[in-house]
C-alpha cells in the first residue's frame, strides 16, 4: 500500500535512540547495543521479507507463519525503542503489500497497547494513525483497494475506537493523540473528501472526549475543544475546503444537543463547547467565508441551542446567566456581521418563559433589551397571540424593577404590543414551524403550536368527531408547567371571544403564584378591555379571588383598588366620604367578597357601612330606583344580609344596631325594609337574637307596617319570621303568647289573602306550627271539605304546594297518634245480631268443638271404623282449625327436627296417604277448602320468619311426596296440600304467599302439563283433577305476572279445545280432568276478575274469555263432564265480577261484564223452565249438564240486588225443578244438583233483617225432612244427597271455595245462629247434628238449650261439659231403627266431612274481615275504619277517589292532575308504613284516568311497597307494561320521567330490594329506616317479599325493552332517551348488586379483605347468579358505534356480571387472530378493553392474567395502523374505537393505582405506591413496545398512544407529579416547575366554602345526604370522561379527513413533551434512597428504552428520540453502553 508512509520527523525518541551510531565514538557497551539493534533489525527484516514472499492463503494454512507473526508482535512491543519503530512500520509494510490483513493488523496493535509503554507505546501510535490514514483514503476514493475496512471497526458500540482505550488508561498520551490527528487530517490538506473522512474517523473519539462524564475524559475535553477550533481557524479562508468546514460545524452544532443533561450543575464542557461556537459564528472570517444561507440556519442552529439549554437550567433551579452572556455575545453591532436569528414564533415564547420569573436583575436586563430589539427590528408578520405571551413577564419586571431604562423599555414594550391587532380566525398565520430541539424548549413548541390550533376551533372539526369532549383546561394549557401555563392564559386574555377571556381569568386567578403581577395584568385587562361582562366578572370574581388569608400585599393592593371605586379617589383616607355612584356601590360589593376571603378587612367594610348609615339621612329625599344612591343603598343592606348570613355569630351585634338606626330615622323603600327584615330573620335563625327580642324591638312594628299595607314582599319575609317563631319550641309561658298572637293575629288574617304569593308565604309559616294549632285556625273543620276546597279546588300550584304541606303536617300527626290496632289489616271482633244470637253461636261453637275434637282425636290415634276413616280423615282437616290453637313462634323450637315432630306436621303426613275423594263430586269440589283450614294453626301468629321456616320445611317435604309418588291420589293430595298451604299463608296475609304461588304454577306447569315431561303418575285423572283446580287457585295470588297468568289461561283454553273435538255422549262424568278443567277454569276467571292488581290487559283478557265462556254455552257442544263444571264454578265468577265494580269503574268494560253473567243466568232459568214444560223430554248429555248447572247457578250466583219477588220467583222454580226431577227414575243419581242448590236459597233468603215467617217454616222443615230421609230412606243416594243438603241448610257455600271469614252480603252467615226463637231452632240444629254425628258414627250426647257457665266457644272442655257429652261406646245401644243408617258406610263418611266443615263454619262465623275471596288481596278496600269526622289520612283516602267518581262532565270543567299529583307526593312523604288499605285499584284507575300521575304514583309506591302487598303489585304490574315513550320529559325537562323511575331505584330498585338485593351503598334505604323508627311499627308491618323467579323475569325483559329491538336484535340506533334510561337502569342494577369502589388509596388485595361482607342467603346467591347470567348474555350480545355511549353501558355490564377472565373468554371476540382485517374489530377491541379493565379493576386477575391488558392494547394498535388508501366511514368507526380502547386500558392501569376523589388526604406510602405500580405498567407498556419496534407504524402509534398516554396523563395532574418527586426523595428548585392544578383546586375549594355561604344552614342538612346519594357509576363516568377528554385532546391520533400533516403535527407534539417528562419522573424514583422499588423500576425502564435504541430495526428518527429520553437520565445507562447517547 503506497499510501502508508514511514514515520515522520517530530515524534519523541528514547534516550537510546538519540545516541551517536559512528563506530569511532561509541564505547564497548554502545558497540554491543549497536550491535543487538543491528540483528535485530536485520531479524525483522528477515522474517518481513519472508512473510510478504508467501501467499496469503499458504501462510493462512502455515502454522510457522502465526509463529512468525508472533515474533514480529513481540518486537512491536520492544522496550527498544528503534527495534519497536522497525517492527512497527514492517507491519504496516505488510499491510502495505497485502501480505497482512487490515483488520488483522488494527487488531494486533490494540491488542499490544495493553502492554506497551514509553517510547514503543508512541510508535504504536503512530502505526495506528498510519492504518486510519489508510482506511480514510479507502473512505474517501484517494486510493482504490481491495481492502475490506469493517463497518464496526469504528462504530461508537462499545467505545470500539483505538484512541478512546488509550485516552482513558493513558493519561500522558493527550499530547501525542492530539499532534497524530493533525497528522491525520494534514495527509492529504487539498482533499475535503479526505478530511471529511478522516474526521469520521475521529468523530467517535471526539465524542468521547466531549460527552463522556468520566472525570479523566473532563480533562482532554477541553483540549479537544481547543483542537476542533484550531482545525476551523486553519481551513476557515481555503475556499476548496468550504464542505469540510461545513461538516465541522454541524458536527459542532451537534455536540450540544448530545450532551446529556446534568440537573446538579452547569457543564463547564457544554458552556465551552457553545462558547466555542459562538466565537467561531462571530469572528470576520466565518462572516465573511460562509454563504449567507448556511450562515442563517448556523446561526440559528446556535442561538436554539443556547436557549433550550437556558430553559433546561431554569426548570432544574440551575444558573442560566453565563449560557445569556454567550448567547448576547451573538449580537454584535459590526459591520457586516450578521446576527444570528429566530422567527418570531419560536423566540418571542421561550424569551417570555426566560423573563417570568428571572432570578437575577442582570438576566431581566439583558431579556428585555433583547425582547425590545426583536419588536422593534422584526419585519415578520406578528401575531398578537404569541406576542401576548409576555405581558405577564414584562408587568412583572415593570413592578419589580428599579432600572429606569428596563422600565422605558418594558413600557414601549407594552405600547408596541398594544398596538398589535388581535389575532382572529381572519388573521391567523398558517401552522407554526416547529425547531428540532428537545426537554423544555420543545415543550414550549408544542404549548405554542397547541395554541395556534386552538386558538379558533371550527364548528366543522368538531363536527367530524364522535363525542365533542370538553375542552376545559385542555384549551388553554397542555400543563406541562405552571410558568407557560399561566403565559397561556394570560394571552387568552386577549382572545376575541368573551367567554374564552373570562374562563382565562378565572383560572390564572386561581395561579398561586405571582398573584401580585396578575393583579397588575387585571388592571390592565380592565382599563383596556371593552366588555362590560368581562368588567364585571374581573371586579366581582377574578380581582376579589386574589385574595388569600396567606397574602396580605395582594390583600392591601386589591383593597386599595375597591376602596378607590368606593371614594372616587385613589389611596383615600380612613373613613373618608362614600361616593354614591354606580361604582361606588360595585366596589361595596367587592369588599364584601374580599372580606370573605380575607376577615382582616373587616374593619375596613364596617367604616364603609358606618359611614354610608351616617350619610343617609342627609339625603333630602327617597332615591328614586336607578339612580347612584338607591343602587348605593341596596349594596349596603344587601351586604349587610349577606355578612348576617355569613357569619351571624361574629358580626351580628354590630350590625343590627345599624339597621334599627335606619328603622327609625329613615324613610326607606320597601325592597330595602325586606332586606331588613331577611337580615333579621338570618339573625333569629343562627340564635344570635332570640324570637321574642327581635319581635319586641324591631319587627312588631314592621308586622304591624306591612299588615297595614299589605305589601307583598314585607308579608313574605314577615312569614318567614312566623316560621321560625313555630319552629322553635321553648317552654315559657311568654313565648307561647308569642306564638298565639303570632298565629291568630297575623298568619290567620292573611289566609284568606287574594295574593297567591302571600297566601303561599302564610301558609308555609303555619306549617311550621304544630299539628294541633294549625288544626285550630284551619278555614274549615271537615278534614274532607278542607281538601276538596283547598286541594282539588285550587287553581294556584304555588298555594296547592304549601297547602299540601299542611295536609302532610296534620296526617303525620294523626299517624303518630294513631292506635296500633288500626294499622292492622282488620280487627277481630264477633259480631252478631243480638244477645240471644250471641248465646245460640257460643252454644253451637262449644258442640260443634267436641264433634271436632272427638273426630280428630278418633282419627289421630286409629280408633274409627275403617270403613270411615276415609272420611274421617277429610274431616279432620277442617276440624284441626277448630280444635288446634295457634303456633307460639317464640318459645318454640324452631329446628326443621322439631317441626317435623309436631303433631300438625304428622296430621299433614298422615292426611296426604288417608284423605280420598272418590265418594262424592261435593268432596271434590270442598276439598281444598280443608286443606287450607289444615294449615290455618300452624303459623306462628307473631314471627314471620317462624311461619316462614315452618311452610318452606312442609314445601320443601311435600315437593318431594310429588315428585317420588307413585300412588295417584298420594300425589294428588300433595298438590292440594301445597295449594292449601299456601292459600293459608295468604290468608294470614304472609308475603311468601306469592312468592310460592308463582313457584307452584311453575313447577306444575312444567311437570304435570307439558306432555312430554307428565308421567304415568302425573297424567292420572286424580293427579290432573288436582293440578288444574291448584292452578285455578294460585295463579290469581300472582296476577301481576302476566306471563304466567297467560300460560295457565292456556292450558284451560287448550283443554277446552280439545274438549270440544273430543267430546262424547256420556251423560255421567268419565273424566274427573275434564270436569276439573271446566270447575277450575270459572274459578280462575273468577279469581283473576277480582284480583286487586287487575291490569287493563288482565282486564281485556279476562273479557275475552268471558264472550269465550258464553259461546260455549250459547253453542252447547262441550262435553258432559266439562259443561258441568262451568257451570258448578259459574257462580263464584258471577260473585267476583259483581264485587269487582268500584264506584269508578261502573260503566265501560264493568258493565259489559255484568251483561254476560246475566245472559248466562237467563239462559240456566230458560232451562229450567223448558224442563218443566217438558219433564219426561229425553236429555241429551249437553242439555242434561245445563239442566244439572242451571240450579247451581240460580242458587248460588250473587243475588245482591235481587228483589223479593226475583228471590220468591228463583226460590219457585228450583222447588218446581227439585219435584219434577225426583219424578224421573234417570234422575234420581242426580238429585244433588236440585236438592242441595234449593236447600241454599232457602237459607240465604233469610239472609234479611226481618225474613217472613213462611221462610223460616220453609228452613225448619226442610231440615226436619232431611233427617228423617237419613234416617229412614233405604236408597242410600238419596241419603248422601240429604248429608250435603243439611250442610247448605247450616250456611255452608259448597261453591264459595277456600274463603276467608268475611261479613256483608257474600260473608258467612247462618240463619241457625240469628233467629229471634233461639230455644226453638235449637232442637232443629240439635236433631241434625245429632244425626250427623251418629251417621259418622260419634257417640256424643247433645243437651238442649243453653247452659249456664262459660260460654267461650274456645274452651272446648268446659263448654263440652255444658252443651255436649262424649259417651263411652260401651253403654251405647243402637236404635234398631237406626241400624239401616248405620250400615250406610259412604252416608257415614260423607256426615263427617260435613260435620268438619260445620264446625270450620261455625268457628269462624262473626269475624269482621276485608270481605275478600281467597285470590284477592288480604288488604282492607278503603280506609272505612278510620272515623270520617276528624281522620286526615280517609280525607286523604278519600280525595284522591273523588275526581275518579266525578262524572265526566264535571271532571271536564277541570284539571285535577296537579291536585292529584300533589296528594300522591303527601302520601309519598308520609313515613311508613301506613295503615293497611289495598291501593291496586285506586292507583290503577288514576293512571287511566290521568297517564300523567305515573311518576308521583310510582315514588309513593316504592316507598311503601316495603309493607304494602297491593303497592308492591302496583310497582310489578307498572314495569311489566314498562315501555320507552318518546318526549317522556316534555312538560318538565328537569324532572325524572316516570320511565326513568321504573328502571331507576324508585321502581326496579324496590323490586330488587323486595326480592333480597337491598341498596348497597353508603347509609341505608329511608323506608326501611322509618319502618324500624316508627313507634315499633316494624312488628306490626309485614315486610313484603318477591321470589327470584319474578325479579329475574322482569330485569329479563327490561333488558329486552331497553336493549333488543322488537324483531329480537340489539338496538344500534343512536337514540338519547334510550341511553339514559340504559344507564339508569344498569345503575339501579349496580347499587343493588356490587358495592362502590373503595378508594385508590388501597391495592385490590388490601380492598377485598377490608371490609367484611355479609353472608348471603341462599335464595340471593341464587339471585345474583340468575342476574348475572342476563347479564352477561347481554355483555356477549351489545353492539354499538358511540364511543362514550358504549362505554358506559359496557363497563357496567362488566363490573356486574363479568367474574372471571373464562366469562371474558366465552364472549369469543377472538382478538389473538388477525383481528385487524375484522370488519368489526374496533367494537370488539374495545368490549375485550372494557372487560379486561374490569376485570383488573375489580381484582379478578392474577398477575399472569394483567398481561392481556397490553394484548388487548396489541390489538388495538394493529387496528389503528390499518393502512387505507381510502378510509370508509366503517373504518374510521373502527380505528375510532381501537384508539378509544387504549385510552380504557391507560384508564384501567391508571385508575386502580390513582388516588381518586376523597376527602381524606393521600399518605406518602400511597403516593409511593401509587407510582411504583405505574413505574411498573409502564416497563410491561415498553415490553410490548420492544416487541412491535419492527412495525414501523405500529411502533410510533404505541409509542404516542401507549407510552405518551400513560406519561402525561399518569403524571399530568401537576401536584401528583411534585408530590410524587417528593416521596422519592428529588424535589425540583424552581417552585414554580410544574403546573397549578393544585393551587387551583385549593382555590375552587375555598371559593366553593365561601359561595355557600349564603344558605350555608339549609347545605349542612343536606350535604350528607347528597354526600350519600352520589353514585359511584356517575363519578366513574365524569372521572373517565374527563380523562378521556385528556387523552383525545393530548395524544389522540384520530383527525377530521385522516389528514396526515395533523397527524404528524400529533406525534411531534406528543414526542416533545414525553421527552421532558418520563426522564424527570424516571430519574424522581431514581433519587429515593429509601424507595429501592421505585429505583428499580426506574433502572428497568431504561433498560427498556435502551434495548429499542439498540434494535437494529429501529428508523433513524425512532432512535433519535430514545437517545434524547436517555440523554436526560444517563445516570441510568451503563458506562459500556453511553455510546449510544453519542
Amino acid at each position: 500500500m503506497s499510501s502508508i508512509r514511514r514515520p515522520q520527523p517530530g515524534i519523541p525518541r528514547t534516550e537510546s535512540d538519540s545516541q551517536p551510531a559512528t563506530a569511532s565514538t561509541a564505547t564497548p557497551s554502545n558497540a554491543t547495543i549497536t550491535t543487538h539493534r543491528s540483528v535485530n533489525v536485520q531479524k525483522i527484516t528477515s522474517v518481513s521479507n519472508q512473510l510478504a514472499s508467501s501467499s496469503a492463503a499458504a501462510n493462512n494454512a502455515n502454522n510457522g507463519r502465526n509463529l512468525s507473526l508472533a515474533q514480529l508482535w513481540s518486537q512491536c512491543a520492544s522496550p527498544v525503542a528503534y527495534t519497536s519503530s522497525v517492527a512497527t512500520g514492517a507491519m504496516i509494510d505488510l499491510v502495505r503489500k497485502d501480505a497482512l490483513d487490515w483488520n488483522e493488523a488494527l487488531q494486533g496493535f490494540e491488542n499490544a497497547l495493553s502492554t506497551t509503554q514509553g517510547q514503543a507505546l508512541a510508535n504504536m501510535i503512530h502505526s495506528l494513525s498510519n492504518l486510519l490514514i489508510s482506511a480514510a483514503e479507502i473512505a474517501s476514493g484517494s486510493v482504490k483497494s481491495k481492502v475490506h475496512i469493517s463497518k464496526s471497526v469504528f462504530a461508537t458500540k462499545n467505545n470500539r475506537h483505538p484512541f478512546i482505550t488509550l485516552v482513558s488508561t493513558n493519561s500522558q498520551v493527550e499530547t501525542i493523540l492530539f499532534a497524530e490527528l493533525d497528522r491525520i487530517l494534514d495527509h492529504l490538506p487539498d482533499s475535503p473528501q479526505y478530511r471529511i473522512a478522516a474526521f469520521n474517523i475521529l468523530s467517535p473519539f471526539l465524542d468521547f472526549c466531549l460527552l463522556d462524564r468520566h472525570e479523566r475524559t473532563l480533562i482532554v475535553s477541553s483540549t479537544t475543544v481547543l483542537w476542533i477550533s484550531k482545525t476551523l481557524n486553519a481551513c476557515i479562508y481555503d475556499e476548496d475546503l468550504r464542505p469540510f468546514v461545513t461538516h465541522l460545524l454541524d458536527y459542532l452544532c451537534s455536540v450540544p444537543t448530545r450532551f446529556p443533561l446534568d440537573r446538579t450543575q452547569p457543564s463547564a464542557t457544554l458552556q465551552s463547547s457553545l462558547r466555542t461556537l459562538v466565537d467561531f459564528y462571530c469572528l470576520p472570517s466565518t462572516q465573511l467565508t460562509l454563504d449567507t444561507e448556511y450562515k442563517a440556519e448556523f446561526g440559528g442552529r446556535i442561538l436554539m441551542a443556547l436557549l433550550s439549554w437556558m430553559v433546561d437550567l431554569r426548570r432544574y433551579g440551575l444558573p442560566t446567566f453565563p449560557l445569556m452572556l454567550t448567547a448576547q455575545a451573538l449580537f454584535r453591532n459590526r459591520k457586516g456581521y450578521t446576527a444570528p436569528s429566530l422567527s418570531f414564533n419560536t423566540l418571542w415564547p421561550l424569551l417570555s418563559f426566560l423573563l417570568m420569573n428571572s432570578p437575577t436583575v442582570d438576566e431581566q436586563r439583558v431579556l428585555v433589551s433583547w425582547m425590545h430589539a426583536i419588536l422593534t427590528t422584526t419585519e415578520e408578520h406578528v401575531e398578537a397571540m404569541i406576542a401576548n405571551l409576555a405581558f405577564l413577564p414584562i408587568f412583572q419586571v415593570m413592578g419589580e424593577s428599579q432600572s429606569e431604562d428596563i422600565s422605558k423599555k418594558c413600557a414601549d414594550i407594552l405600547q408596541k404590543l398594544e398596538a398589535i391587532p388581535k389575532t382572529t380566525d381572519a388573521t391567523l398565520v398558517g401552522e407554526i414551524g416547529l425547531r428540532e430541539t428537545s426537554g423544555v424548549a420543545a415543550m414550549i413548541q408544542t404549548e405554542v403550536a397547541h395554541l395556534r390550533r386552538n386558538w379558533s376551533v371550527s364548528g366543522d372539526d368538531q363536527d367530524t368527531k364522535e363525542e365533542q369532549a370538553d375542552a376545559g383546561e385542555m384549551l388553554f394549557s397542555l400543563g406541562d408547567d405552571d410558568t407557560f401555563a399561566s403565559l397561556i392564559l394570560t394571552t387568552y386574555m386577549f382572545h376575541p371571544d368573551e367567554s374564552k377571556r373570562i374562563d382565562a381569568m378565572t383560572r390564572q386567578a386561581q395561579v398561586e403564584e405571582g398573584r401580585l403581577v396578575t393583579l397588575v395584568l387585571f388592571i390592565y385587562v380592565l382599563r383596556v378591555d371593552s366588555s362590560p361582562l368581562v368588567k364585571l366578572h374581573l371586579l366581582q370574581e377574578a380581582i376579589p379571588s386574589l385574595v388569600t388569608s396567606k397574602d396580605e400585599m395582594v390583600t392591601a393592593k386589591v383593597l386599595r383598588t375597591i376602596l378607590t371605586l368606593i371614594h372616587g379617589v385613589p389611596n383615600a383616607p380612613s373613613g373618608a366620604k362614600i361616593m354614591n355612584t354606580h361604582m361606588g356601590a360595585v366596589g361595596v360589593r367587592i369588599l364584601f367578597l374580599i372580606w370573605k376571603r380575607q376577615p382582616r378587612v373587616w374593619k375596613t367594610l364596617r367604616h364603609v357601612i358606618y359611614n354610608w348609615v351616617e350619610s343617609r339621612p342627609r339625603l333630602f329625599k327617597t332615591p328614586l330606583k336607578g339612580e347612584p344612591e338607591y343602587d348605593m343603598e341596596v349594596a349596603v343592606l344587601a351586604t349587610i344580609r349577606d355578612i348576617c348570613a355569613f357569619d351571624a355569630t361574629g358580626y351580628a351585634e354590630v350590625l343590627i344596631p345599624f339597621l334599627a338606626n335606619l328603622l327609625g330615622s329613615v324613610e326607606l323603600y320597601a325592597s330595602s325594609i325586606c332586606t331588613i327584615i331577611e337580615t333579621m330573620n338570618l339573625t333569629v335563625e343562627a340564635h344570635v337574637v332570640e324570637p321574642r327580642a327581635a319581635w319586641n324591638v324591631l319587627l312588631c312594628h314592621v308586622g304591624e307596617h306591612a299588615l297595614k299595607t299589605m305589601h307583598p314582599g314585607m308579608l313574605q319575609e314577615m312569614c318567614v319570621f312566623y316560621g321560625i317563631v313555630g319552629s322553635r319550641s321553648e317552654d315559657t309561658q311568654v313565648y307561647l303568647d308569642l306564638r298565639e298572637a303570632v298565629l291568630t293575629n297575623y298568619i290567620q288574617p292573611l289566609l284568606t289573602s287574594e295574593d297567591p304569593e302571600v297566601l303561599a308565604a302564610a301558609l308555609k309559616a303555619l306549617g311550621c306550627f304544630t299539628a294541633p294549632e294549625i288544626a285550630s285556625i284551619l278555614p274549615t273543620e271537615s278534614p274532607s271539605l278542607y281538601i276538596r276546597e283547598k286541594i282539588l279546588e285550587a287553581n294556584d300550584t304555588l298555594v296547592l304546594d304549601e297547602y299540601s304541606f299542611i295536609l302532610e303536617k296534620v296526617v303525620r300527626f294523626e299517624l303518630s297518634n294513631m292506635r296500633r290496632g288500626l294499622f292492622k289489616e282488620a280487627g277481630s271482633k264477633k259480631v252478631v245480631d243480638s244477645a240471644s244470637g250471641t248465646q245460640e253461636l257460643d252454644r253451637l261453637q262449644g258442640v260443634l268443638s267436641v264433634v271436632a275434637g272427638n273426630i280428630l282425636q278418633k282419627w289421630q290415634s286409629g280408633d274409627v271404623n275403617p270403613g270411615l276413616r276415609i272420611g274421617y280423615a277429610l274431616s279432620s282437616l277442617l276440624c284441626s282449625a277448630v280444635v288446634e290453637k295457634p303456633a307460639d313462634g317464640v318459645s318454640e323450637d324452631g329446628s326443621a327436627e322439631a317441626i317435623r315432630a309436631r303433631q300438625s306436621y304428622r296430621n299433614v303426613m298422615t292426611a296426604i296417604k288417608d284423605v280420598a275423594l272418590t265418594d262424592h263430586l261435593i268432596e271434590r269440589i270442598s276439598a281444598l277448602e280443608g286443606w287450607t283450614a289444615l294449615f290455618d294453626n300452624m303459623w306462628a301468629p307473631s314471627d314471620d320468619v317462624q311461619t316462614q321456616t315452618i311452610a318452606e320445611i312442609l314445601i320443601a317435604d311435600l315437593y318431594k311426596k310429588i315428585t317420588d309418588g307413585y300412588v295417584p291420589a298420594h300425589c294428588a293430595n300433595a298438590v292440594f296440600a301445597i295449594t292449601g298451604l299456601i292459600l293459608s299463608l295468604h290468608r294470614h296475609a304472609h308475603p311468601a304467599s306469592t312468592v310460592q304461588s308463582s313457584v307452584l304454577a311453575k313447577q306444575l306447569l312444567q311437570n304435570f302439563v307439558r306432555p312430554e315431561t307428565v308421567s304415568d303418575v302425573g297424567g292420572s285423572d286424580e293427579v290432573q283433577f288436582a293440578v288444574l283446580v291448584s292452578l285455578s287457585f294460585i295463579t290469581p295470588l300472582a296476577a301481576v305476572d302476566e306471563k304466567l297468568v297467560a300460560s295457565v289461561l292456556g292450558v284451560f283454553t287448550d283443554s277446552l279445545d280439545d274438549d270440544a273435538v273430543n267430546s262424547n255422549s256420556s251423560s255421567d262424568i268419565s273424566s274427573w280432568a275434564s270436569f276439573g278443567a271446566g270447575w277450575a277454569f270459572c274459578n280462575l276467571l273468577a279469581g283473576l276478575v277480582g284480583s286487586p292488581t287487575k291490569t287493563a290487559e288482565l282486564n281485556a283478557i279476562c273479557n275475552d274469555t268471558l264472550l269465550r265462556l258464553l259461546t260455549i254455552f250459547e253453542l252447547n257442544k262441550a262435553s258432559f263432564a266439562l259443561t258441568l263444571g262451568l257451570l258448578m264454578a259459574f257462580p263464584r265468577l258471577s260473585v267476583a265480577i259483581t264485587s269487582s265494580a268500584s264506584p269508578g269503574n261502573r260503566n265501560g268494560q264493568g258493565s259489559d261484564d255484568a251483561a254476560i253473567i246475566q245472559k248466562i243466568k237467563d239462559m240456566s232459568r230458560q232451562d229450567l223452565e223448558r224442563f218443566l214444560v217438558n219433564q219426561q223430554q229425553a236429555l241429551s248429555a249437553q242439555i242434561l249438564a245445563r239442566l244439572l248447572g242451571a240450579p247451581w247457578v240460580l242458587a248460588f250466583s250473587d243475588r245482591t240486588d235481587a228483589s223479593p219477588e226475583e228471590r220468591q220467583a228463583d226460590t219457585g222454580l228450583l222447588d218446581r225443578a227439585l219435584l219434577a226431577a225426583t219424578g224421573r227414575r234417570d234422575l234420581q243419581s242426580q238429585l244433588v244438583h236440585f236438592t242441595v242448590p234449593f236447600c241454599h236459597m232457602i237459607h240465604t233468603n233469610l239472609d234479611v233483617r226481618n225474613p217472613a215467617s213462611s221462610e223460616i217454616s220453609l228452613l225448619t222443615g226442610r231440615i226436619h225432612s232431611l233427617v228423617n230421609l237419613i234416617r229412614i230412606t233405604p236408597t242410600s243416594a238419596a241419603r248422601h244427597t240429604a248429608v250435603i243438603a243439611l250442610g247448605s241448610l247450616f250456611g255452608i257455600d259448597w261453591c264459595q271455595g277456600p274463603t276467608v271469614a268475611s261479613v256483608g252480603n257474600h260473608g258467612l252467615f247462618s240463619y241457625l245462629t240469628s233467629s229471634t226463637n233461639p230455644t226453638a231452632m235449637a232442637s232443629v240444629t240439635n236433631s241434625a247434628l245429632s244425626t250427623l254425628t251418629e251417621l259418622s258414627g260419634l257417640f256424643i250426647s247433645i243437651t238442649a238449650g243453653t247452659g249456664a257457665g262459660d260460654t267461650s266457644a274456645a274452651t272446648g272442655a268446659v263448654t263440652g261439659a255444658v252443651f255436649a257429652t262424649i259417651l263411652p261406646s260401651s253403654k251405647v245401644t243402637p236404635n234398631p231403627k237406626s241400624m239401616l243408617m248405620l250400615q250406610d258406610l259412604k252416608a257415614g263418611r260423607l256426615s263427617a266431612m260435613v260435620l268438619g266443615h260445620i264446625a270450620c263454619h261455625f268457628q269462624r262465623l262473626g269475624q269482621v274481615d276485608t270481605g275478600k275471596v281467597i285470590g284477592t288481596s288480604s288488604e282492607p278496600k278503603d280506609y272505612a275504619r278510620l272515623p270520617v269526622s276528624t281522620s286526615w289520612l280517609r280525607a286523604l283516602w278519600d280525595g284522591l277517589w273523588e275526581p275518579l267518581q266525578m262524572g265526566t262532565a264535571q271532571r271536564a270543567l277541570k284539571s285535577y292532575a296537579k291536585s292529584l299529583e300533589l296528594l300522591l307526593y303527601t302520601v309519598h312523604s308520609l313515613p311508613t308504613p301506613l295503615p293497611a288499605v289495598n291501593w291496586f285499584p285506586l292507583l290503577t284507575q288514576l293512571m287511566t284516568f290521568e297517564p300523567s300521575l305515573m311518576a308521583p304514583a310510582v315514588q309513593m309506591a316504592s316507598k311503601h311497597a316495603t309493607t304494602s302487598t297491593s303497592l308492591m303489585e302496583f310497582l310489578i304490574m307498572s314495569l311489566s307494561n314498562f315501555k320507552v315513550k318518546e318526549e317522556s320529559k316534555a312538560n318538565n325537562p328537569d324532572a325524572l320521567s316516570a320511565e326513568e323511575l321504573f328502571v331507576g331505584e324508585e321502581g326496579l330498585g324496590r323490586i330488587l330490594t323486595l326480592g333480597g338485593l337491598p341498596l348497597l351503598v353508603q347509609g341505608e334505604d329511608q323506608a326501611l329506616a322509618e319502618l324500624d323508627k316508627v313507634r315499633g311499627l316494624d312488628g306490626l308491618a309485614k315486610k313484603v317479599t318477591l321470589p327470584v323467579s319474578r325479579v329475574v323475569d322482569l330485569v329479563e325483559k327490561l333488558f329486552r325493552i331497553l336493549f333488543f329491538n322488537a324483531d329480537g336484535t340489539i338496538k344500534t340506533e343512536e337514540d338519547p332517551e334510550v341511553e339514559v334510561l340504559q344507564l339508569v337502569f344498569l345503575d339501579t342494577l349496580s347499587r343493588h348488586m356490587r358495592r362502590p369502589r373503595s378508594s385508590a388509596g388501597l391495592n385490590r388485595a388490601s380492598r377485598s379483605s377490608s371490609v367484611a361482607q355479609p353472608a348471603l342467603s341462599d335464595d340471593v346467591k341464587e339471585l345474583l347468579g340468575e342476574l348475572r347470567a342476563v347479564m352477561l348474555r347481554v355483555f356477549y350480545q351489545l353492539s354499538f358505534t358511540r364511543f362514550l355511549t358504549g362505554q358506559r353501558v359496557l363497563r357496567r355490564l362488566a363490573d356486574l356480571s363479568l367474574m372471571s377472565i373464562s366469562h371474558l373468554d366465552a364472549a369469543q371476540l377472538n382478538l389473538s387472530s388477525s383481528v385487524s382485517d375484522q370488519p368489526d374489530a374496533g367494537a370488539r377491541v374495545l368490549k375485550e378493553a372494557v372487560g379486561i379493565a374490569s376485570l383488573y379493576r375489580a381484582g379478578y386477575l392474577t398477575s399472569q392474567h394483567e398481561g392481556r391488558l397490553t394484548q388487548v392494547a396489541q390489538s388495538a394498535l394493529l387496528i389503528l395502523s390499518r393502512n387505507d388508501s381510502q378510509e370508509d366511514a366503517h373504518e374510521s368507526t373502527n380505528r375510532r374505537l381501537a384508539e378509544s380502547a387504549i385510552s380504557v386500558l391507560l384508564y384501567a392501569m391508571n385508575a386502580d393505582v390513582c388516588e381518586r376523589s376523597t376527602t381524606e388526604p393521600v399518605t406518602e406510602a400511597q403516593q409511593c405506591r401509587t407510582n411504583i405500580l405505574r413505574l411498573t405498567w409502564l416497563q410491561r407498556i415498553l415490553d410490548l413496545l420492544v416487541l412491535l419496534s419492527s412495525q414501523a407504524e405500529v411502533y410510533t402509534n404505541g409509542l404516542t398512544l401507549l407510552l405518551g398516554g400513560a406519561v402525561l396523563l399518569w403524571w399530568e395532574d401537576p401536584a401528583k407529579c411534585i408530590s410524587a418527586l417528593q416521596t422519592f426523595g428529588f424535589a425540583p428548585v424552581s417552585a414554580t416547575s410544574e403546573g397549578h392544578g393544585a393551587v387551583g383546586r385549593v382555590d375552587d375549594a375555598e371559593a366553593l366554602l365561601l359561595s355557600m355561604a349564603d344558605d350555608h344552614e339549609h347545605q349542612q342538612e343536606s350535604g350528607s345526604e347528597a354526600a350519600l346519594s352520589m353514585d359511584d357509576n356517575i363519578l366513574e363516568d365524569d372521572s373517565f370522561e374527563q380523562w378521556h377528554s385528556r387523552f383525545q385532546q393530548s395524544v389522540s391520533l384520530i383527525t377530521a379527513n385522516n389528514d396526515h400533516d395533523e397527524v404528524e403535527y400529533r406525534h411531534r407534539a406528543v414526542l416533545d413533551r414525553l421527552s421532558l417528562l418520563l426522564p424527570d419522573i424516571i430519574m424522581a424514583a431514581r433519587a429515593g434512597v429509601a424507595v429501592s422499588t421505585a429505583a428499580t423500576s426506574g433502572n428497568q425502564i431504561a433498560s427498556r428504552l435502551l434495548r429499542m435504541a439498540l434494535d437494529a430495526q429501529m428508523s433513524a428518527s425512532q432512535r433519535q428520540f430514545l437517545v434524547v429520553l436517555l440523554r436526560r437520565m444517563e445516570e441510568l445507562v451503563p458506562h459500556s453502553q453511553t455510546w449510544v447517547l453519542k
